[in-house]
């Protein structure tokens, strides 16, 4: 009697398979793009086989907040996320979404927000807007060459501009009735097309790009709280999910989000918000998120989940432009001026008392602001590249403040420090991820690509809990990344059971604990030349599987990655 046949057999790899449990030696074969059949040396014979012997398998990983709206439309195989296991990403958080709204409305609400160059945007999304809605956008994605399935939240601001108008969604708080409904209506064409939910945005940090609205915060923003209530209403019926950015200065906003999700009396809402992290300004603050959810999980009958980081929270910066300097006035000033512009600014005496006072204002903030934990990565100055600012200033015989500014006023974005602005306590990391109201994620991706590089997140926390298995064994770390996550957002992923779909990744787990590199930066000609900072982790990563079919290996990828359609559109609920 011949062998069963397969496309693949992935042979002697320790499967996790999803479902927590500790991982087994097996067998696995995959025809049609899913997974035909598990076990100890299988029968079956592929027509492509890997030796996984040593080696981890497990279901390809989520990274459940990206923005990569606009990449995707000129790199749809996204393989900055690949490479690192990731074979699902959500984009269209932080209430910007490339579904709904024109060319020049999603520009201004994406570069500056997520610091991605404006004529690198326009390139990627000139001509490209052939969809009108929700609905055309999930049709246009289903089109796409894709890498890694993707699926996505409908971003609250698109939304607001479309039933409102640009001015008067940016000055607006109280929409009125008329324009409720239409936003409702957007709302509920997404969800019957297949969308996670709804992102909304609390965060006066987002601003916007184009003049005459430069450094006004984004639309999402400018709502009043009864209009996220009354959107969440039409989430909540449908059994989806909110995500939010809440004001990280203002913990009210934390507190109506988790009151929206609580279900007393009512349904409870799937609701997400960005992070239960390990602040440097505040230690309390991972305690005290992670507490109050599972306050409100336990006895208020929510469903709510934060984000949560795997790795330091690093910032590379290039003289004032960081998200870090959005936190005050004299900071979003230099953001918004222009490069002459901001060279008068730094030699006003006036100005600098303005950004002296500012920068040490005692208030509560999430940036330290500590310049001996402010480090110089590089300058047109020789002997300084890895000193901290602290100490630049005093071989100086200055202050650190007045060389911080000097340094700025010389070279301008030429200047380029960075620090951790929280998460740097490994044991930490590992306790926060390992909570059960918490779900890997706000990593980033395909943002801020000049000032973080967070796509290995999955593997950073598998790293973790190979170090600290007592806090979170690798099983139920897996789960976590995979199955748990798919679940609760509704989509057929995350796991390795049989008839299930076949995306799965190769790991070696001896290379885990040094494999991971640290940010590197990469001059890619198909962004225009323009730096990304990015990771790499290729000893780590044998394999990765999308549909039944190796995406990537020993760190390549297939001569016709984004151009064939590997990936495929997630819709919840189908």
């Amino acid at each position: 009697m011949s062998a069963p046949q397969a496309d693949l057999v992935i042979r002697s790899g320790t499967v996790f398979d999803g479902s927590g449990s500790p991982g087994r030696t097996e067998d696995l074969a995959i025809r049609d793009g899913r997974v035909l059949a598990s076990g100890p040396k299988l029968p079956h014979k592929g027509a492509r086989e890997i030796d996984a012997a040593g080696c981890w398998v497990t279901p390809g990983f989520f990274d459940i907040h990206t923005h990569y709206d606009a990449e995707v439309e000129v790199l749809p195989g996204l393989e900055e996320s690949v490479r690192h296991g990731v074979t699902n990403v959500v984009f269209g958080n932080c209430s910007l979404s490339a579904a709904v709204g024109s060319e020049s409305d999603i520009l201004s609400l994406f570069c500056r927000v997520e610091s991605l160059p404006r004529d690198l945007m326009e390139k990627w999304m000139k001509g490209r807007i052939t969809w009108d809605g929700p609905a055309g956008y999930y049709r246009h994605l289903d089109e796409l060459p894709l890498g890694p399935n993707v699926c996505t939240f409908l971003g609250h601001s698109n939304i607001r501009i479309r039933a409102m108008g640009l001015d008067r969604s940016l000055k607006v708080p109280k929409a009125r009735a008329d324009e409720i409904e239409k936003m409702k209506r957007l709302v509920s064409e997404a969800l019957d097309a297949g969308y996670l939910g709804l992102s909304v945005d609390m965060l006066p940090w987002h601003r916007m790009d184009a003049d005459p609205y430069r450094g006004i915060s984004v639309p999402s923003q400018q709502a009043h709280v009864s209009e996220y209530r009354q959107l969440a209403e039409v989430v909540r019926r449908a059994g989806r999910v909110l995500q939010a950015t809440p004001n990280a200065l203002l913990k009210k906003t934390v507190v109506e989000i988790v009151r929206l999700s609580t279900g007393i009396g009512r349904k409870p809402l799937k609701a997400t918000m960005i992070a239960a992290m390990d602040v440097k300004t505040d230690r309390r603050v991972w305690k005290l998120a992670t507490g109050m959810a599972h306050t409100a999980n336990r006895f208020l009958n929510a469903d709510f989940k934060w984000q949560a980081l795997a790795e330091p929270f690093l910032n590379f910066c290039d003289g004032p432009y960081t998200p870090l300097f959005e936190e005050f006035p004299a900071g979003i000033e230099l953001i918004s001026a222009t490069p002459e512009a901001r060279h008068a600014m730094l030699a006003s005496p006036a100005f600098r008392k303005q950004f002296r006072e500012e920068w040490q204002d005692s208030r509560q903030r999430v940036f330290h602001r500590n310049f001996a934990d402010m480090w110089i990565a590089s300058v047109p100055e020789p002997g300084l590249a890895g000193k901290s600012v602290a100490e630049a200033a005093k071989e100086r015989g200055e202050e650190p403040i007045e060389c911080f500014l000097n340094l700025m006023e010389r070279h301008d974005t030429a200047f380029r420090w960075k620090t951790e602005v929280s998460n740097d306590r490994e044991e930490i990391r590992a306790r926060i991820l390992a909570h059960p109201d918490t779900l890997p994620g706000f990593n980033d991706s395909g943002a801020h690509n000049r000032n973080m590089a967070f796509q290995d997140g999955a593997l950073q926390m598998l790293r973790l809990v190979q170090k600290y298995p007592d806090i979170l064994p690798v099983g139920k770390a897996v789960r976590k990344l995979t199955r748990e996550t798919a679940e609760w957002f509704g989509v057929d992923a995350g796991s390795l059971k049989t008839g299930a779909l076949a995306d799965a990744v190769v790991i070696d787990p001896k290379t885990l604990p040094t494999g991971l590199s640290a940010p590197l930066e990469l001059v890619d000609p198909r962004l225009d030349g323009a730096m990304r900072l990015v990771k790499r982790s290729d000893s780590v990563v044998r394999q990765v599987v999308v549909g039944g079919k190796v995406t990537f290996e020993n760190g390549a990828f297939p001569a016709d990655y984004h151009k064939k359609k590997y990936g495929r559109l997630l819709r919840a609920g189908a």
